[in-house]
């Protein structure tokens, strides 16, 4: 689990993050909204995630830190984070709501066990390619883009055959 580091203790190499929390703020002066302690703490924990996280997740590994913030708040920044474009919902199950960090991200792909629901992200610099081509082709701008690919992992033992 990655420590929940503040955005005032970033290094060097993690300066990019830092006008996330400016457009952060913008995003919710324009909603009338304020910058609260638990907001900042939330987006400091979803700026330190590397992988696709749910909202519980994220509830639970912040209490495990010794940070208070109430379930209700953790989905509510959540919403906000969402329509701020600093996060996008990835759709890898029905069951229960997934996020990635997409400031300053490449789009990324998975891998997803139907069985164990254990998620693989992969890189594929050839799957941008082909969006590339595809928006030109069409005139269309493209913001982000999804692939998943579904299926059984190499935990998942076969199942023996039904006719022995």
């Amino acid at each position: 689990m990655t420590p929940i580091q503040p955005i005032s203790q970033v290094g060097a190499e993690e300066a990019m993050y830092i006008p996330a929390c400016s457009i952060f703020r913008r995003f919710l002066k324009k909603q009338g909204l304020k910058f609260t302690p638990e907001r900042a703490k939330i987006l400091d924990a979803v700026l330190a995630k590397e992988e696709v996280f749910e909202a519980e997740q994220l509830l639970y590994e912040m209490r495990n830190e010794n940070v208070r913030v109430s379930k209700a708040t953790i989905y509510r920044t959540l919403k906000h984070l969402l329509e701020a474009k600093i996060i996008r919902e990835v759709l890898i199950d029905s069951k229960q709501a997934h996020y990635q960090l997409t400031y300053g991200k490449d789009p990324q792909a998975y891998l997803v066990c139907m069985e164990t629901n254990t998620i693989i992200p992969f890189d594929a610099p050839e799957l941008k390619a082909l969006r590339e081509r595809i928006c030109a082709e069409h005139n269309f701008k493209p913001v982000s883009h999804q692939f998943v690919i579904y299926g059984l992992c190499s935990d998942v033992k076969d199942e023996p055959d039904e006719e022995a």
